[in-house]
């Protein structure tokens, strides 16, 4: 096995990078209960404030649009899916109507309508929405280049969502279409001089985590490891099973590196994200078995460590930190370094 390898004095860490591994391959936190007695009051408090601009402006006036949508969000964590589309799409069709087919205020309300499709496993209806999103992020589209990094983000996280929940016979698609958006999203950004704003880390996790997702797939075998595998659509030319891992796995580490890059030359981020960045990266060796690749990467923590003063502690608190977010996100500030230097200054 790979850990038992290991030399280096940042052995003991191996259980908590394997729980860190676990991120990429599916794991994601309980919810919490909601308190619906308080959802109810929130609804309550909400539907009279939208009453009260109908009736000073009317039911398309261009004011109603956000208090719709904030009350269709409180509908949605009521579980109160039918009420909550109709304010939603009511809000939609008011930007439409108000700002035009294309406008680009408009994508905050498509987001909420598929969300709310999304709890009510409405794939069907999901489906339809996100071909329409992601025709507004053609050529068409009216907003800024940040603004749209973050939209191909959402839409990419959202088909990865897809590839765990919606029907079988749709998970090669949305792995597939994870895969392309967040891919163009990098090369957009580096084309837009992009690679310093917060969101680019975010979009080159994206790609690895697509690509982890379908190497997931790969391993089961069956009609969506063909449908990845084939060189082209169509030809019934398989790729071979572990050349197809195997190039995943390194498209996926070399996003990593990336974004530990990123995020090491950017003003937006401190030490603690550029030592979760690494974490990610020995998280993801680790999950493939990749000796050499998982020995430089504990050698990197150590280095970090030991030039920043950190302790095994911190380390540690870091790597829990990982452990509990979800698979469909990346967290890099937790806090937790800074304040174990407040608590040793006291």
């Amino acid at each position: 096995m790979i850990f038992e390898k290991l030399t280096k004095p940042l052995r003991d860490l191996v259980p908590l990078l394997l729980g860190c591994a676990l991120i990429v391959s599916g794991i994601s936190a309980s919810a919490e209960t909601p308190d619906f007695s308080d959802l109810s009051r929130q609804i309550r408090q909400q539907a009279d404030s939208v009453d009260r601009l109908q009736d000073a402006h009317g039911r398309h006036h261009i004011q109603l649009v956000e208090p719709l949508y904030g009350l269709a969000r409180i509908q949605l964590s009521a579980n109160r899916f039918e009420e909550a589309m109709a304010n939603a799409d009511r809000a939609l069709q008011i930007v439409r109507w108000a700002q035009g087919l294309e406008s680009e205020r408009q994508f905050p309300y498509l987001e909420l309508i598929v969300d709310i499709g999304i709890a009510r496993d409405d794939w069907n209806n999901v489906e339809d929405k996100l071909k329409h999103y992601t025709a507004l992020l053609g050529q068409k589209y009216q907003g800024d280049a940040q603004t749209r990094l973050g939209h191909m983000l959402w839409l990419a996280n959202t088909h990865a969502q897809g590839a765990r929940a919606d029907t079988k016979q749709r998970r090669a698609y949305h792995l597939m279409q994870a895969t392309r958006v967040s891919e163009i999203a990098v090369q957009y950004a580096q084309a837009h001089r992009l690679t310093m704003a917060p969101v680019y880390p975010e979009l080159l996790f994206a790609v690895a985590r697509a690509y982890h997702m379908e190497n997931a797939a790969i391993r089961e075998r069956g009609s969506v490891s063909y449908r990845l595998r084939e060189l082209a659509p169509g030809t019934h030319i398989l790729e071979e099973r572990k050349v197809a891992i195997t190039k995943r796995y390194q498209f996926g580490r070399e996003k990593l590196l990336m974004m530990r890059d990123a995020i090491r030359d950017s003003e937006h981020f401190d030490d603690e994200a550029l030592l979760a960045s690494e974490i990610y990266l020995a998280a993801w060796s680790a999950n493939y078995e990749e000796t050499a690749d998982f020995s430089i990467a504990l050698e990197r923590i150590e280095q970090f460590a030991l030039e920043r003063g950190l302790n095994h502690e911190q380390v540690n608190k870091v790597l829990q930190k990982i452990n509990q977010v979800t698979p469909l996100r990346l967290v890099l500030n937790f806090g937790i370094l800074k304040q174990s230097v407040q608590a040793s200054g006291d």
